[in-house]
Order: structure tokens, then C-alpha cells, then sequence
């Protein structure tokens, strides 16, 4: 029989099981985590666990795939203000509803990015921003105009850049808050702009720097 994902009963358990997984690799090597560690620690029975998931491989590919897609659904978003000749509208990525979203779910995304047991939820996170930075920049670039600096370079410089800022920012323990990171962030890509980066308008705030006054 299959599952209806938006059963409120559903995304119940797949949210306790989500924070199980989290609060478990925080203290142990995912080899050493087993399928009953984790319905015990979710209060949940293994019947309910199978019942999603073939195995514990499953269930981890699984979790990380959702907190990855919850993430940038929130923070992708259709940009306002630039139009191309097509009538295409691009995405691009809200600085602010990034921190803010990682600020509200800190316990998952510091023990994520900041374990080197979990280096596959970065290169994950990196490719999935690498790959809708390369969208953007295919979108927006001029064919005919040559780069400063070629786009493989700078989707290669920026994406890391900002990863790293953030797995620093959890690390420290998140001494800034969410809305002078984005500050941050954002005059510092002022600059990258000024310079013709085309890559730096991928990360904008425009709806949310007026909303929020920034």
C-alpha cells in the first residue's frame, strides 16, 4: 500500500525519525547506528519504520534528500526584478531566509555540516548550490560578453565560500544573528557586483531587505 506523504500522521513520524537521525549521528559513526537505535530514539516500532523505508541506507538517503529539499524550497526564490528578453524569470537564492532558516533548524544543519562523518551532506549541499548558481548563470549571462573570471571558477569560489561561512558561523556557536549575516553576506557580494562577478547576483535579497528594513 502507499504512503501518503502529507498524512499529518506521516510527516509525524518522518519528523520524529528526522530528529532521531540528527541527535544520533551527533554521537555516533552512521555504521554504528542501527535501525532499532533509531525507532527507540524516534519512540517509534520497526513495523512503522519499514513501513517508509527499506533500510537504515534508505532511510538516511531519504532524510537527507527531504531537510535538503525543505531547505531550498524556502530559500529559492523567483527574482522580482530581472527580466530577460525571453520573458524567462530566474531564480535566485534569499540570503536571509537561508540564515534564518538554518538560525530556526541549527541542531540539524550544525551537526550536518560541521562532522566529518556527514561530508556527504556537504557535497550534497555544495552541488545542489553549484547547480542552481550554474543555472542562473547560464540564464543571465551574455553569451557575447567574455567573464573576468571564468564561471566555473567563480560558482567553484563563491559556493564554497559560503558554505564555509556557515559551517564557521554554527561553529562558533552562531554569535551573530541571522539578520547581520545576511548584512554581511550582502555587502560583501555589493562588491563581487561592482566588479561584474555575474555570479553574485545569484545571491540576492531584494523582497526581503525591504520587508525586513535591512
Amino acid at each position: 500500500m502507499a504512503v501518503n506523504k502529507t498524512d499529518p500522521r506521516v510527516v509525524k513520524t518522518r519528523n520524529s525519525l528526522r530528529k532521531a537521525i540528527v541527535y544520533l549521528m551527533r554521537r555516533e559513526k552512521i555504521e554504528d547506528i542501527s535501525v532499532q537505535k533509531i525507532t527507540e530514539t524516534a519512540s517509534i516500532t520497526r513495523g512503522t519504520f519499514y513501513l517508509h523505508y527499506k533500510d537504515k541506507h534508505d532511510f538516511i538517503k531519504s532524510a537527507i534528500k527531504e531537510i535538503l529539499d525543505d531547505f531550498f524550497a524556502e530559500v529559492m526564490v523567483d527574482s522580482d526584478d530581472f527580466s530577460l528578453s525571453t520573458k524567462r524569470t530566474v531564480q535566485v537564492f534569499s540570503v536571509s531566509r537561508a540564515f534564518n532558516y538554518i538560525e530556526k533548524n541549527a541542531d540539524i544543519f550544525d551537526v550536518l555540516l560541521n562532522s566529518e562523518k556527514t561530508n556527504f551532506f556537504y557535497e550534497q549541499m555544495y552541488d545542489r548550490l553549484a547547480n542552481g548558481l550554474a543555472n542562473y548563470c547560464n540564464t543571465v549571462s551574455d553569451p557575447q560578453k567574455q567573464q573576468p573570471v571564468p564561471l566555473q571558477l567563480q560558482i567553484a569560489f563563491i559556493d564554497s565560500a559560503f558554505l564555509g561561512l556557515i559551517r564557521h558561523w554554527l561553529k562558533d556557536g552562531m554569535i551573530y544573528t541571522a539578520r547581520y549575516m545576511t548584512q554581511s553576506v550582502e555587502k560583501m557580494f555589493d562588491q563581487f557586483n561592482s566588479d561584474n562577478i555575474v555570479s553574485a547576483g545569484f545571491f540576492a535579497d531584494r523582497e526581503e531587505s525591504l520587508v525586513n528594513g535591512i
